[in-house]
């Protein structure tokens, strides 16, 4: 089994809600090293045999937190890195330069550090690594929201059974138990 949990709620504010492109990158290596809000409740039964994280901070805190072992940071399990799309000195809002850093990743415009086809090399590469080395194991993948929609569909491409949602919901336990194997 697969157990797929996004990380807690990153304790981070900002009342600049307007920035330029440059604004926006400081704004999101902001982000990626701001601590975790630890108060979050997260519930399973499950006995992990082993835990992989995302290699950002947010993830291995959150990894530290809900399995009791020692989780292996990865890189494979970052969240879908965004950047400004153009490098112009007009503001606009967060929510505008993330929808356009989304979509310039799903274009795979060389604005971005990665194309959409590599994030799913990516998925691919985590799931070859736990059907290879924890076959009939409890895996937990402790990752982000946007890099967890495409994961949840190479799981599903792959056959596996579980619960895809449009947005993974913070600390939130996703479950994926393999089916009938289908062709990569």
């Amino acid at each position: 089994m697969i157990g797929v949990v996004r990380h807690f709620k990153v304790n981070f504010k900002t009342k600049q809600y307007w920035m330029t492109a440059d604004q926006f990158n400081h704004w999101v290596e902001q982000y990626d090293q701001a601590a975790i809000e630890t108060a979050h409740p997260f519930h399973s039964t499950i006995m992990w045999d082993v835990c992989w994280s995302s290699d950002l901070l947010r993830a291995t805190n959150t990894a530290e937190l809900i399995y009791d072992g020692v989780a292996e940071p990865t890189e494979l399990l970052r969240e879908i890195g965004v950047k400004a799309v153009l490098l112009i000195k007009l503001k606009l809002p967060i929510q505008i330069w993330m929808m356009l850093g989304r979509i310039a990743w799903f274009c795979s415009h060389s604005s971005q550090s990665e194309t959409k086809q590599q994030t799913i090399q990516r998925a691919n590469q985590i799931i070859d690594m736990v059907e290879q080395n924890y076959a009939g194991a409890n895996v937990l993948l402790v990752s982000h929201g946007a890099f967890m929609k495409v994961l949840f569909k190479e799981l599903k491409r792959r056959g596996y059974k579980g619960k895809i949602v449009m947005t993974p919901k913070n600390g939130e336990l996703y479950l994926f138990k393999e089916g009938h194997r289908k062709e990569k």
